[in-house]
C-alpha cells in the first residue's frame, strides 16, 4: 500500500512541475502587416498567475505564456523573475491587444520588481531576445481571445459568412 501511495505522490509532484499541454495560437502583427506566431499557455488561475514560468529549464522556440490580468486592471502590473531559470522578454498589452511596453531580457532568478507604466490587461512572456529578433515593437497588435480587437474581428467574420 505504501508503494502505491509513494507512486501517487511522485506522480502528483511531476505533473505539478510539468508544462501545461494546452497551448493556443497567438499572433503579433506589426504596422507593415508582418506576423509572428507563438503557441502560448494561458495563465488565468491564481496559482498559474503566481507560478508562471518558474522552475522551467527552457522554453521552446516560438512558445510563451500569456497572463490574463483583465480582472486586475486597477492594480499596477508588477512582475519578477524569482525562481525563473530562463531569460524572458515581457510584453505588456492593453485591452485592445496593443503592445504598450516591453521589458527585454529579464534576468533569471532576479527579485527585482518590474513595474509597467500603467496596469496591463495581459502580459506575454517569451524567450529573452525574441522581441528584438522578431522586430516586435510598441504599437504592434496582438491577436488572441483575450482582446477586444480579436473579438471584434471574429464577430465581423461571423457576420460576413452569414
Amino acid at each position: 500500500m505504501s508503494k502505491i501511495f509513494s507512486f501517487f505522490i511522485m506522480f502528483m509532484m511531476l505533473t505539478a512541475c510539468s508544462k501545461k499541454e494546452s497551448q493556443e495560437e497567438l499572433v503579433i502583427t506589426d504596422a507593415q502587416g508582418n506576423k509572428v506566431i507563438y503557441n502560448v499557455e494561458l495563465a488565468q488561475s491564481r496559482d498559474e498567475l503566481t507560478t508562471g514560468l518558474m522552475n522551467r529549464e527552457s522554453l521552446d522556440k516560438n512558445k510563451g505564456m500569456i497572463f490574463d490580468l483583465s480582472k486586475l486592471t486597477d492594480t499596477p502590473t508588477a512582475m519578477w523573475m524569482k525562481d525563473t531559470k530562463i531569460a524572458l522578454d515581457m510584453i505588456f498589452i492593453d485591452k485592445d491587444g496593443m503592445i504598450y511596453w516591453i521589458y527585454e531580457n529579464a534576468e533569471p532568478n532576479s527579485t527585482q520588481i518590474i513595474v509597467a507604466p500603467y496596469p496591463a490587461y495581459a502580459v506575454l512572456e517569451v524567450n529573452g531576445g525574441d522581441t528584438k529578433a522578431h522586430g516586435i515593437e510598441i504599437g504592434d497588435m496582438v491577436e488572441y481571445k483575450l482582446f477586444n480587437s480579436f473579438e471584434e474581428e471574429n464577430n465581423n467574420e461571423d457576420k460576413i459568412s452569414q
